[in-house]
């Protein structure tokens, strides 16, 4: 009977799903774990149909960095430069948390299509890549999703997204 019950706890407690964490490097001030804890939370939160791919994230500090932040796939790593005001450095994590998203969870080869023709970019455009960074969909599908999460643009506007992007990343984050 004890057998029993602990086999029907390790069933149930095994179809919950996995929520996706945050961790930090050792180098990781306390007030950016907070600033991206907050980030993290929102963004989960704005992408529910995407939550059981997500995967964890590590994030790490960098003091002198050439870009606002960036994301290594491979070991789900987000790099920020600091210091930077709550505002922005929330809208570059929510940025980076999108391509995390984009490597964990991959838009499908029709998504991308859709994407590419609300972004009012020439079709068969690589999504990865090219010459002008606002013309690079990836690109564009982040600044998206940060607007997307926040609810509003953000306090630095990188992009105008146009409101299709928009419906296509909500679409998306939900699921569909």
């Amino acid at each position: 009977m004890v057998l029993a019950a602990v086999a029907a706890v390790a069933v149930v407690a095994s179809a919950r799903p996995v929520e996706p964490t945050v961790r930090f490097t050792d180098e990781t001030p306390r007030d950016l774990r907070v600033v991206t804890t907050r980030a993290w939370e929102r963004f989960a939160a704005a992408f529910p149909g995407r939550r059981g791919c997500l995967g964890d994230v590590t994030v790490g500090v960098a003091w002198q960095l050439p870009d606002r932040a960036r994301y290594e796939p491979e070991p789900a790593l987000v790099l920020i430069r600091a210091p930077g005001t709550a505002g922005n450095l929330e809208a570059t994590l929510l940025h980076e948390f999108a391509h995390h998203a984009e490597h964990r969870c991959p838009p499908s080869d029709a998504f991308r299509r859709r994407f590419v023709t609300a972004a009012h970019l020439p079709a068969g455009t690589a999504w990865f890549g090219g010459d002008a960074w606002e013309r690079i969909p990836s690109e564009r599908f982040a600044e998206a999703a940060v607007h997307h999460a926040l609810g509003e643009p953000p306090p630095h506007i990188l992009i105008t997204v146009d409101p299709d992007e928009l419906r296509a990343v909500a679409a998306w984050a939900a699921g569909d």
